[in-house]
């Protein structure tokens, strides 16, 4: 392995949102030229490239991920056969986006999920529809506060940063009163 590929996993093992952009625009173009050889046209090969990309930087950041063989390419790869076979599996099922995020919960394969994890995979479901929508923008799809305003129609950042603290506070006030 090179001293740069250690690096970059490095980066984002730490959470690193430019190494993240750096794997997402580095392995793109050659992503979406294998799947588009192996794919029908009912699969959007972009929303898979993004899917498989989160999946992987969240393995990163969450298990600490660190490759020992193979490339980060092969890695993105691997899951995004995953996910396609998933998909071909599931077609006849649309998929809610809050089964799509949780689903990323549970392809931490190979780890074991800490209670923490657990109850936060049970009791998510639980929290409003407005709740939801708020941590999945900002969490998982990793918008700003600013892009939030634009996307929701919120009043304000300030608002945004309101609103989803006190959905973190319900969250977590669920996850306590399950232990």
């Amino acid at each position: 392995m090179t001293k740069e590929t250690e690096q970059l996993q490095n980066r984002l093992r730490k959470g690193d949102k430019q190494a993240l952009e750096e794997v997402y625009l580095r392995h793109k173009k050659a992503f979406l030229l294998f799947f588009a050889s192996r794919s029908d046209s009912n699969v959007d090969l972009e929303d898979l490239y993004q899917d498989s990309v989160i999946a992987m930087y969240q393995n990163f950041v969450l298990k600490k991920l660190q490759l020992k063989t193979g490339s980060l390419q092969t890695y993105l790869f691997a899951i995004g056969k995953n996910k396609m076979a998933a998909r071909v599996k599931h077609r006849s099922l649309p998929l809610k986006e809050e089964q799509e995020f949780t689903e990323t919960f549970f392809e931490l394969d190979g780890a074991q999920l800490s209670r923490e994890q657990e109850l936060l995979i049970m009791e998510y479901p639980k929290l409003g529809e407005k709740c939801k929508e708020m941590l999945r923008l900002y969490y998982y799809r990793g918008l700003t506060d600013k892009e939030i305003v634009e996307h929701t129609g919120y009043k304000d950042e300030n608002t945004i940063k309101s609103y989803r603290s006190r959905c973190l506070k319900k969250l977590k006030g669920f996850i306590h009163g399950s232990k």
